[in-house]
């Protein structure tokens, strides 16, 4: 179902392996104003200055910015900063990071194959999103992507593998030597490896061909492709790389968002904690610790479904969905599966934010009324002593992937902030060129 091929990449000429990390960066949507400067001081070649090259006094509009980008891949290029590969290649990326607290943090590994995937409708049932995107974002890929001719960043594509045999194919691909490698930041290793076997490539291709992919990181760059290739008609556009990923490689992580609830005005006399007693079973735990919090994060979801850390009573709760919340959910679905509605994040935003605080459930209010924290830690710090005003915070398990590739091959997509797959894919790794840019 799902058309790859391998591709002529351009990357980095490194003088040796470890010097990766001079040109990469995150993702650009990852990247704030104090990272640009950061990444632009430690390489004038760093791949910032394309996927964000900063604005400059003179520039007429957005697009005069891009159009900069353009110019410097174009000279990279020329003067061999970037170098084309001779044959088609699968380009192999392997992640390896840890998991949890420094005490149990646990290792993990994934790994992925870059290649190009043929672009096409979502409405064809084999490329599916999992989360909606907004203009403003697109506007801007779309014109990178029409200044450089250029995919200049992955997009993140996960696979269903029920019989692991994609998993198995990528893993056999690995060769021995390593292009290049890198530790970012967050201590995470970044691996390239390149495969110009035409074997392998036909293996991939043999695995892939009744297979479907779902975007995990890289809606912007997946629709704005797609829009580019129907508005030049030009069959050389019709493609895209991306990164596969198979759902049974063990390293495939998604981290919930815990939900901190704010203080506003419209919400601020309100008890939250005895509201959520008209919905939900509710069991006093005693008083807040970050082990409980760990512990019930561990822990198997046969007990209680969420963990409510009360700001006021310092105390934690319990949450199970009573049959008065469950009636609430149904007669609230609108119009979506009773599976997607009784996710964790749903029962958050149906119950908390559009019953009890009668708000509407649109992305702005849920963002004034939500601040969204990955790190339990963070997270616990913050409703037990920060003088900033909280009712408190819901710690969620993540979500296993089965569970989103269901909801999401059921033409529905995930609410809000529902996963982060971690860690992100860097850019930078490798570029591929539709045309001179």
């Amino acid at each position: 179902m799902a058309h790859i091929t391998p591709f002529k990449g351009l990357c980095y000429r490194l003088e040796k392996p470890d010097d990766l990390g001079r040109f990469i960066s995150p993702p650009y949507d990852m990247v704030d104003d104090a990272m640009i400067d950061a990444l632009y001081r430690r390489d004038p070649l760093n791949v910032v200055r394309i996927i964000q090259n900063r604005p400059q006094e003179g520039d007429s509009n957005n697009m005069d910015r891009h159009r900069r980008a353009a110019g410097l891949l174009r000279q990279w290029i020329g003067n061999g900063t970037l170098v084309r590969d001779k044959s088609p290649s699968v380009y192999i990326y392997r992640q390896q990071f840890d998991v949890g607290p420094a005490e149990g943090a646990v290792a993990y590994t994934r790994t992925g194959v870059i290649v190009l995937v043929k672009l096409v409708d979502y409405e064809e049932g084999v490329v599916f999103p999992h989360e909606y995107t907004l203009t403003g974002p697109k506007i801007d890929r779309y014109e990178l992507l029409q200044a450089t001719r250029s995919n200049t960043e992955l997009v993140f594509g996960i696979v269903p593998d029920p019989d692991r045999g994609l998993f198995s194919v990528i893993e056999r691909a690995v060769p021995e030597e390593c292009r290049g490698y890198c530790v970012d930041e967050n201590k995470v290793r970044h691996s390239l490896y390149f495969n110009s076997d035409p074997a392998v490539a036909a293996s991939l291709t043999k695995a892939m061909s009744e297979r479907t992919i779902l975007i995990a990181d890289g809606h912007h760059r997946y629709e704005t492709g797609l829009q580019f290739a129907r508005e030049t008609g030009n069959p050389g556009h019709g493609f895209i790389m991306m990164n596969l990923v198979s759902m049974a490689d063990p390293g495939l992580i998604i981290r919930a968002f815990h939900r901190i609830v704010k203080k506003r005005a419209a919400t601020e006399t309100i008890d939250l904690l005895d509201a959520l007693s008209a919905y939900f079973d509710t069991t006093d735990l005693g008083p807040a610790s970050l082990d409980a919090v760990r512990r019930f994060l561990a822990d198997t979801p046969e007990g209680h479904e969420m963990l409510y850390l009360d700001a006021r009573s310092k105390h934690c709760f319990g949450l199970t969905l009573s049959a008065s919340g469950l009636r609430y959910l149904e007669d609230h679905s609108r119009g979506m599966s009773m599976r997607w509605n009784r996710l964790d994040v749903s029962k958050i935003n149906s119950i908390v934010v559009g019953g009890i605080f009668n708000l509407p459930l649109d992305g702005k209010v849920l963002h004034e009324v939500m601040d969204y924290v990955n790190d339990a830690g963070v997270a616990f710090e913050k409703a037990c002593h920060s003088a900033e005003g909280y009712h408190g915070v819901f710690f969620i398990r993540p979500l296993d992937i089965g569970t989103v590739n269901a909801i999401v091959s059921g033409k529905e997509r995930m609410p809000q902030k529902s996963t982060n797959f971690f860690p992100k894919c860097y850019s930078g790794l490798v570029f591929n060129t539709m045309e001179s840019p």
